[in-house]
């Protein structure tokens, strides 16, 4: 087993140092408004990093109190050295350890020593689920009704996170045996695995909170999810564990959101949001359309912004078709190829840096708030480089779905991109809002059984709304029916 070695010497690491300071002062501080911490956190921290460091010392640590790494490459170990530090500070016996081992970008191994039940629940990819040296599995046999599952705490630093959170109870509750909040993740998750419980949810990125129950409760057989009910990524809103696909969908479904529409008596809620890319996420438009310039320019034909304003979303053939018809005619196959080729190379360049600066004015904060209320999100664009511009704006995480003209479907205003979308996610095309700035992106969206709002400024009667960027939307509200 590639990942055993590491996992009895975290183990064997935690249990030292637990030994080594539980019978300190406890020395409480006040680490944020609502948030504690004590000298033994601290000093447990310090002792689990300078073992890893001298075991490893290649690997990344990335812990909760001081030796958070910037970023997750390679390998890297998260450390929360007491997970429940309130209840410690408190005399409450539910508090843990836990460490975990992402490798590459995944999460291959995950312990967690519970001091005062004397309990070791570790896995690592592959080989199992581990208490006290058995191994188990969670029970998937229990009926909903019967189901007991836990919540992580509601966040003090978000108030729509309390908010998602409570609504999500108030959904569930009435459907399960019992809802229970313990306080510390290392046993919402572990009691999951034992079968002590049968589902979590957690709202929150921190991975030394989450990356060792993931890997715990996939290796104990447990179904692992975001919030959305999708598969777990590094740097989703949150997690749910559950012991059975029944159940995991129960929890997934009593935090989806919808997103409200109008102010009217009877307003408009959409269960998915999916979004062009070009002139809608990111202002790549003028990108498209200096690189086309440029190509046409090589064989003496001049194209103007307001003539390539209604071929946006086309695709390639027809913006070239357009350029024969200007030209009076027609290109050999040689010179389409270059054309291709310059335009290609052109965006390439102009696009090798894009920022922050170069997205559509709100666009990052309303894709992260329909994200964070778990309202389905996707990208049908039919550039190639849809994908991979996502990547380089740190936003891929807050779509669900990327398709872009790299999944050879026809271009716009055929609909069959967003028919894709729509079916990866699971939701009916009324269901869909869709976000477009261009003729043929309106008539593919309105084609596909979807509402549409129009960004850009451009104007269509059959939108729901026309604007000029996310900043007019930025005061929707998301439906309190989850």
């Amino acid at each position: 087993m590639v990942y055993k070695k590491e996992r009895d010497f975290i183990i064997a690491v935690m249990r030292d140092a637990f030994d080594k300071y539980c019978g300190l002062s406890l020395n409480t501080a006040q680490k944020s408004a609502f948030d504690l911490v004590t000298d033994i956190d601290l000093n447990i921290e310090k002792f689990i990093a300078e073992a890893i460091r001298k075991e490893y010392p290649a690997d990344i640590i990335h812990g909760e109190e001081f030796s958070s790494a910037a970023g997750i490459t390679g390998r890297a170990w998260t450390v929360d050295p007491i997970d429940g530090t309130c209840n410690m500070a408190n005399g409450s016996k539910l508090f843990g350890m836990q460490c975990a081992l992402i490798d590459d970008g995944e999460i291959v191994m995950g312990a967690v020593y519970l001091p005062h039940f004397d309990e070791t629940i570790c896995a690592s990819k592959g080989d199992g689920c581990y208490f006290n040296g058995k191994k188990i599995t969670v029970d998937s046999g229990g009926t909903l009704n019967n189901a007991i599952v836990s919540f992580g705490d509601y966040s003090h630093a978000d108030d729509d996170c309390g908010e998602i959170e409570h609504a999500a109870i108030k959904k569930l509750y009435p459907q399960v045996a019992k809802i229970r909040m313990f306080g510390a993740a290392c046993l919402d998750f572990s009691f999951v695995a034992q079968g002590r419980t049968h589902g979590t949810a957690l709202m929150t990125k921190n991975l030394w909170d989450i990356a060792p129950g993931i890997v715990i409760c996939r290796e104990a057989g447990a179904i692992v999810t975001n919030l959305k009910g999708n598969p777990y990524r590094i740097g989703d809103e949150g997690v749910v564990a559950a012991a059975s696909v029944q159940l995991n969908r129960l929890i997934c479904d009593s935090f989806a959101g919808k997103l409200t529409f109008g102010s009217g008596i009877e307003p408009i809620c959409f269960d998915a949001c999916i979004f062009d890319f070009d002139g809608v996420i990111a202002d790549t438009e003028k990108f498209h359309y200096a690189a086309w310039k440029r190509a046409f320019s090589e064989y003496g034909v001049e194209l103007t912004e307001a003539e390539y304003l209604p071929l946006r979303s086309t695709g390639k053939a027809n913006i070239i078709a357009f350029g024969e018809r200007k030209r009076g005619k027609a290109f050999t196959a040689e010179q389409k190829s270059k054309i291709a080729e310059i335009k290609k190379s052109e965006f390439l360049k102009a696009t090798s840096g894009v920022t922050d600066a170069d997205m559509i004015k709100g666009a990052r904060e309303f894709v992260t708030r329909v994200n964070r209320a778990c309202v389905k999100t996707a990208v049908a664009s039919s550039a190639q480089t849809a994908g991979s511009m996502i990547e380089k704006l740190g936003i891929k995480n807050a779509f669900d779905v990327v398709i872009d003209g790299n999944a050879d479907l026809p271009k716009k205003p055929s609909p069959d991109i967003y028919f894709a979308a729509m079916s990866e996610l699971g939701v009916a095309p009324q269901k869909c809002l869709v976000f477009e700035d261009s003729a043929a992106g309106i008539e593919a969206g309105l084609a596909s059984g979807a509402s549409v709002i129009a960004i850009g400024g451009i104007k269509d009667d059959r939108a729901l709304m026309c604007v000029d960027d996310f900043t007019a939307l930025l005061n929707m509200s998301v439906a309190d029916e989850r």
